[in-house]
């Protein structure tokens, strides 16, 4: 175990104040005052195992607590935790050979409480392959830093001795799925088929260097695009790493294409196994999905659709597997090359998952009701950001009267350097019609405030509304500040979110008494004394894009961001018509049709950490992936759906 001691002091007081918005005017990331203070890790576990060789820029899960010590520490604070591996049983004890892996920001929590980090990773890279030639043993030594200071920090864990080996390529792959239910739709005429399960796939690369990646022009903030006096090169030229523009080409590509494909296993009844489709953005299907560049060091996440082809569907609605509810998601990738990694990681190129599947039901015929319903939850992305957007259409008609209703959402969430939640954007737009009156309701919230709303109900002696509206508006918003440990340093960054939300609405609601017009609405040749009716174009949309920036530029580091994302573009037209009428009887008829549409776009991009740091062991040049994630744009139709005549509710 290397308990770690300040080594020098450097005073960089001016560090997090420097902080540039890449050209933006926004305030800089607010930061709590300077504390003096120790810190102490305990609880170190990392997911291998040691008497294995640990293979060279292959990443490993790590966790451990760690905590402040000092009384002082009243507030909240960011501590860039930084971890090397040190030569063990040098053959120049004051000479071993040093070798670094990476920094993970951590915020700590005030007065002494413990912050548990968990499932972060570390990685012996490039700089090790001396140690690895030669088979060494390493300790892994930890140092704790504030503004670019190392403070006193005691271990107070076992950390491993590892065994390092040179080693090939490995693809590491991870499963998640947007929820553990999925759904078995009926199938209906002129309808988009609707996916069984939404899925993202993650692929990490295993073998080469993190810190080696290719650069575009445009992912290096214009404040470090500058000649470094020591080195008489921009940060451009350094971050080309000494390569050729043909080995630079060759950064990220596995030796050939991977293939993924999906099944789905009844867990009563294993033998049986059905494949899943893949959606395209052209709106066909293929059996597996093939990618031959991802990113080194950090997952890669994709977001699939998966379908059932008709003859599946038909068994588990009518056939063999119509009584099984719960099944298992097996994703698996395939490559042509041998893979080379630690052994944990060559045993999981399959992952399962859990899910259990809900037959929908007919929800056109009831005995009290007719009613069309959509309900539709997407989050692509990555546990670093995603966008959760939610869909919801209800359009009903029941003894009372008659609703339509649509809904929508947009939440963005993510953990780079702290966790953060925001709601982007909310709209409702509801119809009602009662045997007394009708209703209309809607409003548009944006970054939780209120930006449009309208509440009108029929006055007595007029029952009749009609709504002709149509509102867009443009807003953005930082959204979080943000930060990560850049070599000793803690680089803070932002990430902000803007774009446009509208309301485009066209309803018609009325309550009559007219015999003749009632018969023509419900067209029945019944004694309808009494009818209400809602006719409607009801559009809610959402285009939202992010851009995270941020940076140091100081003599003893440069770095920045600078990342635009597409976050969501996401709209829903509904059209429909809805009827209710009454009999001298007192009999309901309904009648309806309802259409409705959608088209999305998530989340997609890059989020590129770039810079150099010119101080301590860390002296080198480092290009970092923070997330990369990108899912197909989708449009559908989700409902057409009528009565097909009319209907009596009992």
């Amino acid at each position: 175990m290397i308990i770690n001691k300040p080594l020098r002091a450097i005073n960089i007081l001016v560090i997090l104040a420097a902080l540039s918005a890449c050209g933006d005017n926004s305030p800089s990331v607010e930061e709590p005052a300077p504390v003096d203070f120790d810190v102490e890790m305990s609880n170190f576990t990392m997911d291998f195992d040691t008497s294995k060789t640990f293979a060279l820029n292959h990443r490993i899960p790590v966790s451990f607590t760690i905590r402040n010590t000092s009384k002082d520490a009243t507030e909240e604070t960011q501590v860039p935790v930084t971890f090397s591996f040190v030569e063990k049983n040098p053959i120049d004890p004051s000479s071993p050979i040093v070798c670094n892996s990476n920094a993970i920001n951590v915020q700590l929590l005030a007065n002494g409480e413990p912050t548990v980090v968990e499932n972060e990773f570390i990685w012996p890279i490039s700089e090790c392959q001396n140690l690895a030639e030669q088979g060494k043993q390493v300790e892994l030594k930890v140092g704790f830093y504030r503004d670019g200071e190392e403070i006193n920090g005691y271990v107070n864990t076992k950390l491993p001795v590892l065994s390092l080996r040179e080693a090939g390529v490995d693809v590491e792959y991870q499963l998640k799925t947007e929820s553990s239910i999925g759904l078995l739709a009926l199938p209906h005429e002129d309808e988009s088929p609707t996916p069984v399960l939404s899925v993202q796939s993650g692929f990490v690369f295993n073998g080469a260097d993190p810190y080696y990646s290719k650069i575009n022009d445009d992912e290096i903030p214009e404040d470090l695009d500058v000649v470094d006096p020591s080195s008489g090169l921009t940060i451009k030229q350094e971050l080309t790493f000494g390569m050729s523009e043909e080995q630079l080409k060759e950064l990220n590509q596995l030796p050939s294409s991977a293939n993924l494909t999906y099944k789905l296993i009844a867990q009563n009844n294993p033998g049986i196994q059905l494949d899943l489709m893949i959606g395209q953005e052209n709106g066909q299907v293929n059996n597996s999905y093939e990618f031959s560049e991802i990113q080194p060091g950090i997952a890669d996440q994709v977001s699939h659709d998966l379908y059932l082809k008709q003859t599946d569907l038909d068994t588990l609605l009518e056939g063999d597997l119509a009584n099984e509810a719960f099944f298992t998601l097996r994703g698996c990738i395939e490559t042509s090359f041998a893979q080379d990694g630690n052994e944990n990681d060559l045993t999981n190129d399959c992952k399962d998952v859990d899910i259990n599947l809900e037959r929908e039901s007919n929800n056109i015929s009831a005995a009290n009701q007719v009613a069309f319903k959509k309900n539709q939850k997407r989050r692509p992305g990555s546990s670093r950001i995603s966008v959760e957007s939610e869909m919801d259409i209800d359009n009903t008609l029941q003894r009372n009267g008659i609703l339509s209703r649509a809904t929508g959402e947009i939440v963005l969430k993510g953990n780079i350097g702290r966790r953060f939640d925001v709601k982007i954007a909310e709209a409702l737009a509801e119809a009602i019609v009662t045997k007394k009156e009708s209703s209309y309701f809607h409003q548009i919230k944006v970054f939780n405030k209120v930006v449009a709303g309208k509440n009108e109900n029929s006055k007595e002696g007029k029952k009749h509304l009609e709504i002709k509206n149509k509102f867009e508006q443009d807003k953005s918003q930082q959204v979080a500040s943000l930060g990560y440990g850049f070599g000793p340093v803690r680089l803070g960054f932002k990430i902000s979110a803007g774009g446009r939300i509208g309301l485009d609405v066209d309803d018609d609601m009325d309550l009559l008494d007219d015999l003749s017009m009632c018969q023509t609405k419900l067209v029945s040749q019944e004694h309808i004394n009494t009818c209400g009716f809602i006719s409607r174009t009801v559009t809610p949309n959402f285009s939202f894009t992010g851009r995270v920036f941020g940076g140091l530029n100081l003599s003893i580091v440069k770095a920045g961001v600078n990342a635009n994302l597409r976050f969501l573009e996401h709209k829903f037209p509904l059209t429909g018509t809805l009827v209710f009428g009454l009999t001298d009887n007192e009999r309901v008829l309904v009648r309806g049709n309802v259409d409705l549409d959608h088209s999305i776009n998530t989340i997609s991009g890059k989020i590129k950490l770039v810079g150099s740091i010119k101080i301590f062991r860390f002296r080198r040049s480092k290009s970092v992936t923070l997330a990369s994630f990108s899912s197909r744009p989708v449009t559908q139709q989700l409902l057409r759906r009528s009565t097909s005549g009319t209907l009596e509710l009992l």
